[in-house]
């Protein structure tokens, strides 16, 4: 269970040793910018996708999908190449998946791979189209004029254009879909290669109505694969939103707190000052941490052959306890663990736990390698299937249902104070849990660079 805690950002004060209580912080539900507002229900709740679909229009499913357009400071023309290419590569993952889909027995079902794949196509098509100026209206209008010839049936255009005035068409029509599957699948395919050989100004030429028809067909021809699948259009649509929103969450966003568990005694902190100090002893490099000057942990190495700083890796879960107030390593360190609690002891601060953060930071770690640290790395810019790829290893642990972006922040908040412990051979940093923050405040005054 969580709650929502407003985030902040400001500069280090002075450290409070005390539990971490955060309950007059808590806020019933996030504020949001208009756009995204779409996603409560008028009592200020969070829809469901299935809810949210019933009601979404192309217009307010576009004013959202625009927001975490990370292309849109790029010139018009590499601003467009990257929409199509993105639109291309998701009909190209979707029929990478359906093939593995029958090939391997490990992956996940047709429709979930579908719905996501279809829903990413979504958001490329009503980008480009907006930077191609079809408006988001004139895209649906022609996407059901393209299903209505398709389906031999009577143009008629709805009052609103809502998603579901496709999932009412398709619906209509799901054995004629079922029997022609493969064929709309290779048929879209064709028409998006047909999209991606047009260059930004060969498109712009194109008379406005060609235009409307090329990028309305494609509209239509995602309602019909995911009709065929049995999917809602409506509803895949919603879950893009929910994904956009767990990924890039826009301006300011606000962080999830962990409901807490246990006595105010097994709290961490609400703020930790640790000194991580390095020091040579018979010719090999280790990395103490100390906490109000006493020795936390066991003296780290490297554990490599090579020298890569894998010593200060306890970063890392100081980030995640800052962040997420989630790190079983660090309340085993601290001696933190809740044990008042039989349940949460053992399997959430128990040795799996422990075990499952080391590797992730491992894991990570060694991915970080090959691309400098992640020193160029910019927020909203981590692989999203390494975050995928965490949350699933976490299914079953209190933090299941952090937002990706609240993890992307603990990785590179973790890996920026990381640089500078390598660089400065130590220092002092400071994890904020009220403020969410990381800070690396000094070097290490008994051991400088």
């Amino acid at each position: 269970m969580m709650r929502t805690l407003k985030g902040s950002i400001g500069h280090p004060v002075l450290m409070v040793n005390k539990p971490c209580s955060l309950g007059k912080h808590f806020t019933r539900t996030p504020l949001m910018p208009p756009s995204r507002s779409v996603l409560l229900d008028p009592s200020g709740n969070k829809r469901s996708a299935q809810n949210l679909g019933q009601v979404l229009s192309l217009q307010s499913y576009f004013q959202f999908a625009k927001t975490s357009d990370q292309f849109r400071d790029k010139p018009a023309a590499a601003h467009y190449r990257e929409l199509s290419f993105g639109f291309f590569g998701e009909v190209g993952g979707l029929l990478s998946a359906l093939k593995k889909g029958s090939r391997d027995q490990l992956t996940e079902s047709n429709p979930t791979v579908v719905a996501e794949e279809l829903g990413d196509a979504l958001w490329y098509l009503v980008n480009l189209s907006a930077l191609c100026d079809v408006s988001v209206e004139q895209l649906g209008r022609a996407a059901l004029a393209w299903l209505r010839e398709y389906f031999a049936e009577t143009v008629k255009t709805p009052p609103k254009m809502t998603f579901r005035v496709f999932d009412g068409i398709t619906s209509l029509h799901h054995d004629k879909l079922v029997r022609k599957g493969a064929q709309s699948l290779r048929a879209f395919a064709c028409s998006s290669g047909e999209l991606l050989a047009r260059s930004f100004i060969e498109m712009r030429k194109l008379p406005p109505a060609t235009r409307d028809r090329q990028l309305g067909g494609l509209l239509g021809q995602i309602a019909l694969v995911s009709g065929t699948y049995r999917l809602s259009f409506g509803t895949l649509a919603a879950q893009n939103l929910f994904k956009i929103a767990d990924r890039w969450p826009g301006a300011n966003p606000v962080a999830h707190v962990l409901e807490p568990r246990g006595e105010v005694h097994e709290q961490f902190p609400t703020k930790m000052t640790i000194t991580f100090v390095e020091r040579k002893i018979a010719g090999r490099t280790f990395v103490l941490q100390q906490m109000h000057t006493l020795n936390i942990g066991d003296p780290l190495t490297d554990n490599n052959h090579r020298a890569d700083g894998y010593r200060y890796h306890d970063v890392f879960h100081l980030a995640y306890a800052a962040h997420l107030g989630w790190s079983p390593v660090m309340r085993a360190l601290l001696k933190l663990k809740r044990k008042s609690d039989p349940k949460t002891d053992e399997n959430e601060d128990g040795a799996r736990a422990i075990i499952i953060e080391e590797g992730i930071a491992t894991w990570i770690f060694n991915h970080a390698r090959h691309h400098r640290n992640y020193a160029d790395v910019k927020e909203g810019r981590l692989e999203y299937a390494l975050l995928k790829q965490v949350r699933s290893m976490l299914s079953d642990f209190e933090v299941a249902n952090l937002p990706l972006w609240q993890w992307e922040r603990a990785i590179l908040s973790g890996f920026t104070v990381f640089r500078q412990l390598l660089t400065n051979r130590g220092g002092v940093v400071e994890a904020d849990l009220l403020r969410h923050t990381l800070t690396y405040l000094s070097p290490d005054p008994s051991n400088p660079p």
